[in-house]
């Protein structure tokens, strides 16, 4: 699918509401992404960060808004119609095949490209299995850029947690996206696995790619992002750059109280 691209942002959301039965889960949030900007959404538990993000992955339609992508109205294109615009997601309980190896995992992650799916469209004819020998050759480059090409025959199963979040993300890339959305990369990753993906971030940046990261680690969120949204309570309560929200009074407040909000950090 060729998507026409824009000069404006590449993703902007206009008072976006969720409503689950009388419980307002998002109120009113905008928010918007450059091209080339990598954005941090962050905030407290029950902040409504995750029913957000669901919003701009099409897990779900807002209840009012509206969301646009690349210049389309995507409000309510369902999840599957996305990748091939150009979005790309990860997971934060990561979801991988089992039965299948590190390598076919990130090559599943081009499926758009074969309009057939991926293993019916290598058997069909000669033009397939070219088409199968060049994403083997792509699969393995995103595997050596995560540094995983020493385990692309191996089942998914062997790997570990950290291993599996970088194979997730090597997948997402593998569709060739213009946004990569994130879901909480960092969670349970040991100090080191979480200073590699802070580097692979950053390398990723370096080439321009657009990125939206939700995460609770406040450190490599500020780290890592260009500007970060906050919520609390389902309200957006700063979009700024990273020293512009971590001195905002309701972000202190929002994460360490009320008493903290006549605190300069």
């Amino acid at each position: 699918m060729t998507v026409e691209r824009n000069s404006g942002p590449l993703l902007r959301l206009e008072n976006v509401v969720q409503k689950f039965g009388g419980l307002v889960a998002v109120n009113n949030v905008s928010f918007e992404i450059r091209k080339g900007e990598v954005k941090g959404l962050i905030g407290p538990n029950g902040a409504g960060k995750s029913t957000t993000f669901d919003l701009v992955t099409g897990v779900r339609p807002p209840t009012s808004g509206e969301i646009h992508f690349n210049g389309i109205r995507v409000t309510r294109q369902p999840a599957h119609t996305r990748s091939p615009m150009g979005m790309a997601r990860t997971f934060q309980i990561v979801r991988l095949f089992r039965g299948l190896s590190v390598l076919e995992n990130v090559q599943m992650g081009m499926h758009p490209a074969f309009p057939d799916g991926l293993l019916p469209s290598i058997l069909r004819s000669a033009e397939r299995r070219r088409q199968e020998a060049e994403s083997r050759k792509r699969a393995m480059k995103l595997l050596d850029f995560v540094g995983l090409a020493d385990r692309a025959g191996e089942r998914i199963e062997t790997l570990t947690l950290g291993q599996l979040r970088l194979v997730d993300i090597a997948r997402a890339l593998a569709s060739g996206p213009d946004l990569l959305m994130l879901d909480e990369p960092a969670a349970g990753l040991n100090d080191a696995e979480t200073r590699n993906l802070a580097e692979m971030l950053a390398l990723l940046k370096k080439r321009g790619m657009s990125m939206l990261l939700v995460e609770h680690d406040i450190d490599f969120i500020m780290s890592a992002c260009d500007t970060v949204v906050v919520m609390d309570h389902g309200t957006k309560i700063a979009d700024g750059t990273p020293a512009e929200v971590s001195r905002n009074r309701e972000v202190i407040a929002a994460y360490i109280g009320r008493r903290a909000a006549d605190v300069t950090v």
